[in-house]
């Protein structure tokens, strides 16, 4: 259960380093390992042969370019914030710094931890999201090491129920739209990896439930 748990964890976290930011040089050449690409061939991401071929700083310039219009504009973007896709009965939906932002944060703030201003974005981002649950799942992974099972099912149950009141509202059908709007496969098979593992995620959340 501790090695499930790391390892859901660390999906949440590589997640999160793609939407986070443009891919840097580094996190390419960490993607275009061997390695890491078996990893991502086992879990159905195939981004092909060119990917993995072509000059890094080529790749890297194209990537940069395809994040920036995809989530950064100018032009039309996808803003990647809960408060921007999720519908409100109350309305305060569709904008920056919307209700589910001071929700999100309030949430991320009562499970004592803080959101990091140094991350460039705001509490509802899609990363700051996937790294919340990311290091509730490392936490988790830690009680059980030392036998707190208790603190281990709180903290399951806090994820859970993020998982349903937030990434779980919106994050699917953002990636959808992501999908159909990137260019290239790295976006678009990452985030069908993300559509797909958040669906895994949501059914031991009905398992449990």
């Amino acid at each position: 259960m501790e090695e499930n748990n790391s390892q859901v964890g660390s999906i949440y976290g590589f997640l999160a380093r793609i939407f986070a930011q443009e891919v840097t040089s580094d996190f390419l050449a960490e993607i275009r390992t061997p390695q890491f690409r078996g990893v991502l061939e086992e879990s159905g991401v195939d981004l092909g042969d060119d990917f993995y071929s072509r000059p890094a700083d080529e790749l890297l310039e194209e990537l940069v370019i395809e994040f920036t219009g995809l989530f950064i504009g100018p032009g039309h973007f996808l803003s990647p914030h809960e408060s921007v896709h999720r519908v409100r009965e109350d309305g305060d939906h569709g904008k920056l710094w919307g209700a589910d932002t001071v929700v999100v944060k309030k949430f991320i703030e009562a499970t004592g931890l803080r959101f990091q201003s140094a991350f460039g974005g705001m509490p509802d981002h899609l990363a700051a999201e996937l790294e919340f649950v990311q290091k509730l799942e490392e936490r988790m992974t830690q009680a059980q090491a030392e036998g707190e099972m208790e603190l281990a099912e709180n903290l399951d149950q806090i994820k859970h129920r993020f998982l349903q009141e937030h990434i779980l509202t919106w994050v699917p059908p953002f990636l959808d739209r992501v999908i159909a709007k990137t260019n290239i496969p790295f976006y678009r098979e990452i985030s069908k990896l993300a559509v797909q593992f958040l669906a895994s995620e949501q059914e031991v959340l009905l398992s449990t439930t």
